[in-house]
This record gives structure tokens, sequence and C-alpha cells, in this order.
């Protein structure tokens, strides 16, 4: 029995949506139909069906759920990060007792891999599966000035398995809440908080699951065999979508967009050229004149 996904979208993330969308349903190998639920925010009519549209007919039903945000308003996150990131804490609400377990995946996702072996992977009592963070390894070896919780292991909130029953069982979203409302400036926002709400008490994944691209130069289709991602997670700023921005997975991203209804045509992609172009050329002569270019290390959970 496939296990429901679980996905959170605002206006500004119908494509990326739609993307994540189209690569889950390609990259499928039994050929029955996804069970998606989305979590949003001030998305149309209109763009609702133009992400349905996006994937192969018969292949995926979109049960479309209006979240109110207004319970999050005193909450930050980093700029690029929309509240309805907030919306997870949802999740145990939209489902009945007799659903066992869901799939949380973000929308700036590429699957790339079959799901099956995720989500039929034996959690082992623990209130869900995820894979550990970057910055595990920085908050272990107290090299982070960020006041990020200090936790047992530090995993990403962009894949999550859910055990809905000990979700609840745990209160998770309660305590994560209780985190934000002592902490509403935590850095990392909610995956602050379901890493303090669940420490202790959640499994860790292999790394393939929620491959990390954090450095924009870095090619994921350049791994083979077990290092291969199944998922990729394009975590800071800089996506692969970004016109005008060099990104060295923005042809395999592209793969997946073109076949949805979103895709970029022959005058959006000219212009992205020339953008990449003239990024390069002004980072060049920053170089020369030494000018430090943008960098940025947030993580994007």
């Amino acid at each position: 029995m496939r296990c429901p996904i679980v996905l959170a979208c605002d206006r500004r993330y119908a494509m990326p949506l739609a993307t994540t969308l189209r690569s889950i349903v390609e990259t499928d190998r039994s050929g029955d139909p996804f069970e998606f639920h989305v979590l949003v925010d001030g998305v149309s009519e209109r763009i609702r069906k133009r992400i349905l549209d996006s994937l192969p007919h018969g292949s995926a039903s979109i049960r479309w759920i209006e979240v109110n945000l207004e319970m999050f308003r005193h909450f930050s996150t980093i700029g690029y990060i929309s509240k309805v990131t907030y919306a997870r804490f949802l999740i145990p609400r939209i489902f009945p007792e007799t659903v066992p377990k869901v799939l949380y995946l973000d929308s700036d996702i590429l699957v790339l891999d079959d799901l099956q072996a995720l989500w039929t992977t034996d959690l082992e009592g623990n209130v869900l599966g995820a894979v550990l963070d970057g910055l595990d390894s920085q908050l272990k070896n107290q090299t982070v000035r960020l006041p990020v919780p200090r936790v047992q292991n530090y995993f990403n909130a962009g894949v999550l398995l859910i055990d809905l029953h000990q979700w609840r069982k745990a209160k998770i979203s309660e305590t994560a809440l209780e985190y934000l409302k002592r902490y509403p400036g935590s850095p990392y926002s909610d995956q602050d908080a379901l890493n303090v709400a669940c420490d202790g008490v959640w499994k860790s994944l292999p790394s393939r699951w929620n491959y990390l691209a954090y450095n924009a130069e870095l090619d994921v289709s350049e791994f083979a065999g077990e290092y291969k991602p199944s998922i990729v997670h394009f975590t800071t700023w800089n996506k692969p979508w970004r016109p005008g921005v060099p990104n060295a997975n923005a042809a395999l991203y592209d793969s997946f967009r073109s076949h949805t209804r979103f895709a970029r045509n022959s005058m959006d992609k000219m212009e992205s050229t020339l953008r990449i172009g003239w990024s390069r050329i002004k980072s060049f002569q920053d170089g020369r004149r030494g000018k430090s270019t943008r960098s940025e290390e947030v993580v994007d959970p």
C-alpha cells in the first residue's frame, strides 16, 4: 500500500511543487497512482489545475488543503523561506487514525529513484526517519555561532518519514510550537523546533534519501552506484531554477521542469543564458578589483 505524500506550497513555489511532483511520478516503477496531500496558502484554482495538469493523466490525485498561517505569524523564517513551512505541524490533524505513516517532502527537491524502499523503512518505534543535516558535525565540533539548539543528532527536515501514531503520542507538534514560542527567532525555525521535539526519538536514514546540495557548483549527476542520490534537496538561496544564477544542477532540474505546464520557453532560456553570462563577467571583474562575491551558508530547512 502506497504511503501518502505530503508537501506544502504557496504561490511562489507553484512551479517547484509541480516539478517535484513530476519527478516523483517519472521515477516510479510500480505504475500505481500516487496520493498527494498539499498544504497550501494562497494558491489559486487556476494554478492548482496547472500543477495537476503537469502530471501524466491518472498518475496521481492531489488533495489541496488550505491552511491558516495566523498561528505562526510571530515566528520568523530565513528571508527566502515562506511561513507555509510551518504547515507541517498540522499534518497529524489532516489524517485519520487509520493512516499509520506519511512521507513529508519539501518542494525544492527532485526525486531521482523509486520511493518504495523509503516509505517501507521500519522506523522501529521512532517518531520519524530523517537524514542528518550538514550542521550536525558543526554542532558537535562547536563551530556553529548561531543559536541552533544543541541536540543529540541534528536532522534536516526536508524529507520526513513520519509515524503518525508516535508523533501524536509524543505530542511533537505541541512541543515544537512551545519551543518556537520561547525562541521565535530560532535561526532554522521549524527545523530547529522539530529537532528539539524529536531529540533522541528519530531514526537516521541513509543520506541518499535527502542529499543536501549546499554547493551550487556540485553536480549530482557525477555520483553513481550506492552513492547516487535518490532525493536531491536544493538548499540555500541558490536554487537551480533561479534565472541568471549559475548552478551545476540547472540542466538536471530543467529536464523535469520541461515536462510540466511550467516549462521555460525559448525566450526564458535566452534571458537566463544572458544573465548567467553577465553574472560571470561581473564576478570576474569584482575578483580583479578585490571585491568579495556573495556567499551564504544558511541551510534551507
